[in-house]
């Protein structure tokens, strides 16, 4: 679909109103293109052909290796250099891979965020481990490609142990910031800043503020593809800060979509650990935003990597939110 395209659908839109997945343009082409993307990765690693792995990447590429941010800038040098994750040289002799399944959770017109597992065994069929992958693809200039990818690699002895330490802190983190906005705290919002390094996000999101220009983002400016060549966003975090918001300008965003007003804002009831180890979840999350008498004005989901570093749980990546239902589209309001 074309950007002339995708402007006629969002010219169908009531006034204020975005995209949620009650339109198929969120899902039709990117779920079935996601899907096959990583289909076609996931035959190419089976072949160990590192080329043909490449040809279902966008680049740059992000690889959230355990839990470090690891930038690979084009196929050439994943070829010449691949991550740990990726290193086909590194397979045993004779072994095998064992497809598991694949789960779709976020979309739109231009991305899809999926996980798939697959089982590593000997040549004699011993099972060795379990790698849980989340991938984020895109398109990029009409280019459809895996832009982030994480993985998970369990021991088979491993297999199904749950880090309840890791479960509390994520769904902590994810229930105060949303709290945080709820009541408008920047004291509670600053709370869950508390990750040093690096960190990888999709550009553009779909709501807030552009942190390239300080301005509040156009409505639907992450819907279009063509002349995005990079979509991902890398950020290097020296020093933790406290943030800077406009509550004010953020109740009157939120609540100018006509249907009765903001109040509050609840993590995703349904929110949930996808994969998890020691020191990484991959979280399918997100929120609901409601008017003061519990009427949801929009849900969001969001799928995201988290991993802990010197002691502390944090995110360090992200497929950008995708809004699953906006009530401004309803007939009724």
């Amino acid at each position: 679909m074309s950007n002339a395209e995708l402007k006629q659908e969002a010219e169908k839109l009531k006034p204020k109103a975005v995209f949620d997945h009650r339109h198929p343009v969120m899902y039709e082409e990117s779920v079935a293109m996601g899907v096959t993307v990583l289909m076609r990765y996931l035959a190419a690693l089976q072949r160990h052909d590192l080329k043909a792995m490449a040809e279902q990447m966008n680049f740059p590429h992000a690889s959230i290796e355990e839990i470090d941010v690891v930038v690979i800038e084009s196929a050439e040098d994943l070829v010449k250099s691949p991550p740990p994750s990726m290193d086909v040289n590194a397979l045993p002799d004779g072994g095998f891979d064992l497809f598991m399944g694949v789960e779709s959770h976020t979309s739109d017109p231009v991305r899809a965020g999926l996980t798939m597992s697959y089982s590593r065994h000997k040549a004699d069929g011993t099972k060795l481990l379990v790698c849980d992958g989340l991938y984020v693809v895109t398109n990029n200039n009409g280019r459809w490609g895996i832009q982030i990818s994480s993985t998970i690699f369990t021991p088979v002895e491993f297999i199904g142990i749950q880090y309840q330490e890791a479960i509390d802190d994520v769904f902590k983190k994810g229930h105060d910031w949303m709290e945080g906005w709820s009541r408008s705290d920047a004291f509670l919002l600053d709370s869950g800043r508390s990750m040093l390094g690096k960190s990888v996000h999709l550009y553009p999101n779909i709501t807030g503020i552009n942190s390239e220009t300080g301005r509040p983002r156009p409505t639907m400016d992450h819907i279009f593809r063509e002349n995005v060549e990079n979509r991902l966003r890398v950020t290097e975090t020296t020093e933790i800060r406290p943030g800077t918001y406009n509550f004010e300008d953020f109740r009157k965003n939120v609540a100018s979509h006509g249907v009765g007003g903001y109040d509050f804002t609840l993590y995703r009831h349904d929110a949930r650990v996808v994969h998890q180890s020691r020191n990484k979840v991959h979280v399918a999350g997100g929120y609901t935003r409601f008017r003061k008498d519990g009427t949801p004005i929009s849900t969001t989901w969001g799928l995201g990597v988290h991993v802990r570093r010197d002691l502390k749980w944090g995110s360090v990546g992200g497929t950008g939110n995708t809004i699953h239902y906006d009530a401004t589209n309803n007939e009724q309001r």
